[in-house]
């Protein structure tokens, strides 16, 4: 019977560190640590993203991606994809709507250039420029 008891007693401890760390105004008062952290990777993801569509767009191809991989991760993927900006839309959470959005466009421009871009799939729109600049 009194390990019974125990169990209730972590279990309750558990709850209350669980707690602390999603909802407690931790940092600066004002945010709990889960979001700092949520907050901290977006900083990260967002600018990596961005240079490699950069690199995307300079190389005028994309050779490197599946174009079945990132149309499976435009419409799928919590929280990247069109899934994520869904169930961030119904649940209200913002800043997990602009990461699915993000990688919506992201994967959107990838698969245009590996469908379009030098040595596409379907057609290769960058190869007469490539003929006038030789």
């Amino acid at each position: 019977m009194s390990n019974i008891l125990n169990i209730g007693k972590n279990e309750v401890k558990n709850q209350n560190w669980r707690d602390y760390l999603l909802y407690e105004p931790v940092v600066l008062k004002k945010h709990s640590i889960v979001h700092t952290i949520s907050f901290l990777v977006n900083c990260l993801v967002f600018p990596a993203m961005f240079f490699q569509m950069r690199t995307t767009y300079l190389r005028q191809g994309n050779r490197d991606f599946s174009i079945f991989f990132t149309l499976l991760q435009f419409f799928g993927g919590a929280p990247e994809g069109m899934i994520g900006a869904i169930l961030a839309h119904l649940n209200g959470n913002f800043q997990m709507l602009l990461v699915g959005l993000y990688a919506m466009f992201y994967n959107a421009f990838m698969t245009f250039f590996g469908l379009f871009g030098r040595n596409g799939l379907i057609l290769d729109m960058y190869a007469k420029s490539e003929k006038k600049t030789k």
